[in-house]
């Protein structure tokens, strides 16, 4: 079931969203670092403030926030690459939504223990380079949308 009340969130700095603009490109830290010539440990700070601003851990939820809160501008439309089933839009919406393993293979109707092979599925056939760049090409394919609100994340 998708929420559609958004938390209270702390604004971001100018570099948080650059920061987190790197990770919905699925930059990993020594790249996205480079990109924004800082050190990696500066980059991997900046991402967890990000987190802690917009109440969310993972990645792609930090990712689905940054659209939901408009901290981060929704990405330009593109064609699909192929077109995809309800499982796994509602996988890929599980990713956008939940903490936990547990949590995304219930809301995505999956075997807890086929949830990684699922998952590396969906993401080639996306085209994404990890989890947090599936739900900016998510939201860029038209499947994803700011009414998919994460929960914050568990204490």
């Amino acid at each position: 079931m998708t929420q559609r009340t958004t938390p209270v969130i702390t604004p971001l700095t100018p570099t948080e969203r650059k920061v987190l603009e790197q990770v919905s490109f699925g930059r990993a830290p020594t790249d996205g670092s480079a990109n924004l010539n800082m050190a990696p440990g500066t980059f991997s700070r900046h991402s967890t403030l990000v987190g802690h601003k917009l109440q969310v851990k993972k990645p792609p939820l930090k990712v689905q926030m940054g659209f939901v809160t408009g901290e981060l501008p929704l990405p330009e439309r593109l064609p699909t690459p192929a077109p995809f089933t309800e499982k796994e839009r509602l996988l890929w919406q599980a990713h956008a939504l939940h903490h936990t393993a547990a949590a995304i293979a219930q809301h995505a109707g999956i075997d807890q223990f086929d949830l990684t092979g699922e998952t590396a599925r969906l993401m080639a056939k996306a085209k994404a380079d990890n989890e947090a760049h599936l739900i900016r090409l998510g939201h860029s394919y038209g499947i994803l949308t700011t009414d998919d609100v994460p929960t914050p994340s568990p204490t």
